[in-house]
């Protein structure tokens, strides 16, 4: 149940966007640590996800000032959470398609119509939102967000229903906001409180000139506030998939506590035919990674992942952080 958060309410103070992202995912999903991508042109920062054929990703920015974010919506059928496709080729794609610009891609996406079979087909892929981005730079030599877009392959009012839509946000609009695994205008509760507190970010940073440092131990505050594990709910939840809905950070929990597995056959990597173990790789689900991005009207930025388990070694880990700063070619 991922969340992110962002805001472009301190673009007057030097920070065009602030960008707040939860990667929950059953913790022994195979995953690539953000980074840049070797190959290829333009130069992309993410992380990937090794579990699909695509090796997509759920998080990126590109030197040449693409940026897209994706959560999955959830589905009242677990079957239909997986199509034939790869969310994260869908954020690749945004990234790389340096053949279409910003506009024209996401114009595309709204009429079902790319201009060739080599793109990823949003039908054939389970429910999401995807936060999308450009950055230009002004008369000024300023980086400031030209385009702010939210798409999904839901419909608003009905989650389940397939749909094209696209809702454009003003950057100049000083507000906070968030996508989880709801339709961006449904918000959920955790989303709603990590605006709340990201809101409260802003006024910190207006009002005592914080620097980037100080931003960040505040940001990965915020995506560390457990609201579910502080009281007696949580342990006696049958479901805790129901509860998710209302903390910004899950801790790691077992999904089935009925699965049957033996100790030794839970922590089985893979299977006798070299396959992946899927009662390994599902058992546990919780918060997995957290990554602020920070850019400044400079260029700069800032780009910090956490990751909180490390699926290869299986078990939690402490100090796994990836450090980028680089500068926008725009």
């Amino acid at each position: 149940m991922c969340i992110l958060l962002w805001t472009t309410a301190c673009a007057e103070l030097g920070f065009p966007l602030i960008l707040l992202s939860n990667r929950d995912e059953f913790s022994h999903r195979p995953t690539q640590a953000a980074g840049p991508w070797a190959q290829g042109n333009p130069i992309v920062y993410a992380g990937r996800d090794l579990a699909r054929a695509e090796n997509g990703t759920w998080l990126g920015i590109t030197r040449g000032g693409r940026l897209a974010a994706l959560t999955n919506i959830r589905e009242a059928n677990p079957a239909a959470a997986i199509g034939p496709g790869s969310r994260g080729a869908i954020v690749s794609s945004f990234l790389m398609s340096l053949d279409l610009e910003c506009e024209t891609w996401l114009e595309c996406f709204k009429r079902n119509e790319f201009p060739s079979s080599a793109y990823p087909k949003p039908d054939q892929v389970g429910g999401f939102s995807m936060l999308c981005g450009k950055f230009i730079r002004s008369p000024e030599n300023k980086v400031k967000v030209s385009i702010l877009s939210v798409v999904s392959n839901r419909a608003d009012d009905e989650p389940t229903t397939p749909a094209r839509n696209l809702t454009a946000i003003d950057p100049a609009e000083c507000k906070s906001h968030g996508l989880s695994n709801s339709a961006f205008a449904n918000s959920w509760p955790k989303v709603l409180n990590g605006k709340s507190l990201l809101d409260q970010l802003v006024e910190d940073i207006c009002q005592n000139n914080m620097d980037e440092q100080e931003i960040l131990t505040k940001a990965f505050d915020i995506l560390s506030h457990d609201s579910v594990t502080t009281g007696t709910g949580w342990r006696a939840s049958n479901n805790k998939l129901d509860l998710l809905k209302f903390s910004i950070f899950i801790p790691l929990f077992k999904v089935n506590e009925e699965s049957n597995l033996t100790e030794s056959q839970s922590n089985e990597k893979f299977s006798a035919c070299g396959q992946p173990n899927s009662s390994h790789l599902y058992s546990h689900y919780g918060t997995q990674k957290q990554t602020v991005i920070i850019v400044h009207d400079t260029g700069k930025v800032r780009y910090i992942e956490k990751t909180l388990f490390d699926w290869l070694q299986g078990g939690s880990v402490n100090n796994n952080i990836v450090d980028l700063s680089f500068d926008l070619d725009i």
